[in-house]
């Protein structure tokens, strides 16, 4: 029997991420990745400039159906009015043709210029996303203060209005987006780089919450990688700490992932024999023939199928008490008592989402499903016993 933590796993080249967000799927190689978020599907890609993300669909465009269609009404109502426009210019032309040839200039003028406005746009546009290539994307030091307040000399002098707008906000979020991969190809923020997001982030107009949530997606990313084997190697403990530090994440936006990954250390340092708890510290009596090893308060769950939940599952509290483990069985004492026999178990299931401990037997359909402080370090002392 093996401890198995339910978070994320990998298949081959894809990645399998389940969270309260939804469940996710990515693959690919450095600078090139396919996906499929809560947010839909994704392809994005990038090295040294050349990059892109574009969403096949999305919740936005979903939600904004009903803009669509007064968009298509007014159009309707635009088109109508064309209509009746080229009816009038007829009539008058037939009455007065030289009306024809003013309006006919008129129009061309009209194109031309609105042609020429659209051409300056894509210019400085371009010429703001190279900068910001040279400045972040492709740069190996942080810039001076003098090439930074040209950027935002460049960025205030760009051209106004919502599509001009529109276009400068999603050339700063793909160059963002595009920095943290170059930076992380490697899995690692050095000091230079971390003070390259830092000037990147003064300058880009990307809101807090936005930044904060690429930083925590990356974050995430390593944290399912170090925690789907429920071993906490160096190398991956130093990766997270560098990821916190570099990325600047504040400790209360990860603050359960480090909890987690410190239980797992501290589960995976424990080693047979477990030192037995003094039988005056236990609330409960225990048989002669046992020792005790661990004890926690903790809560036995009943559980349902319900649709209105996330998992598929809805749990109540069935009892609450002191759970205690022996050499012979786990055992929480509250209001009555619930026991399970080592011999009667099957498996052993943690739900990091949850903080369940699910425990499968032998004659029973459905595991008991237990809640504690410390699932990852039950369940361990669950494996060490029975194995011994």
């Amino acid at each position: 029997m093996g401890l198995y933590l339910r978070k994320g796993f990998r298949a081959g080249p894809l990645r399998l991420n389940l969270s309260k967000s939804g469940l996710g799927i990515s693959g690919g190689i450095t600078g090139a990745r396919v996906g499929i978020g809560p947010r839909g599907a994704y392809v994005h890609g990038g090295r040294h400039g050349l990059y892109y993300r574009q969403y096949a669909a999305s919740g936005r465009a979903k939600a904004s159906s009903a803009a669509d269609t007064e968009g298509c009404a007014s159009a309707l109502l635009a088109l109508a009015g064309i209509v009746a426009g080229l009816f009038l210019l007829l009539a008058l032309a037939a009455l007065h043709p030289a009306i024809l040839v003013v309006v006919a200039v008129a129009a061309i003028g009209v194109v031309m210029a609105r042609w020429a406005v659209l051409a300056y746009r894509r210019k400085r546009l371009g010429a703001y996303k190279a900068a910001l290539d040279r400045t972040f994307v492709t740069a190996q030091s942080p810039p001076s203060s003098s090439a930074l307040a040209q950027v935002a000399h460049q960025q205030q002098c760009l051209p106004k209005g919502r599509g001009a707008d529109k276009k400068a906000e999603d050339i700063e979020a793909n160059v963002y987006e595009a920095l943290l991969d170059r930076i992380l190809d490697d899995g690692f923020i050095t000091r230079n780089e971390a003070a390259l997001i830092a000037a990147a982030e003064q300058i880009l107009r990307l809101s807090p919450e936005a930044r904060l949530q690429t930083k925590k997606e990356i974050f995430m990313a390593a944290y399912l990688e170090a925690v789907e084997d429920r071993e906490i190697t160096r190398e991956e403990l130093k990766k997270l700490r560098n990821l916190k530090a570099g990325l600047g994440i504040p400790n209360a936006e990860v603050r359960r992932e480090i909890a987690i990954v410190r239980e797992i250390i501290e589960a995976q340092n424990l080693r047979l024999p477990l030192t037995p708890i003094p039988r005056d510290k236990l609330p409960v009596p225990i048989q002669k023939s046992e020792d005790a090893f661990y004890q926690c308060r903790a809560q036995v769950l009943s559980r349902r199928k319900s649709r209105d939940s996330s998992s598929g599952y809805e749990h109540t509290v069935r009892r609450e008490g002191t759970l205690i483990l022996t050499n012979k069985r786990v055992f929480v004492a509250g209001n009555g008592t619930t026991t399970i026999w080592y011999r009667d178990i099957t498996d052993v299931e943690v739900d990091l989402d949850e903080g369940f401990v699910e425990i499968a037997k032998r004659l029973s359909g459905r595991p008991t499903v237990l809640k504690t402080e410390s699932p990852i370090y039950m369940g361990r002392c669950i494996e060490l016993v029975m194995n011994a």
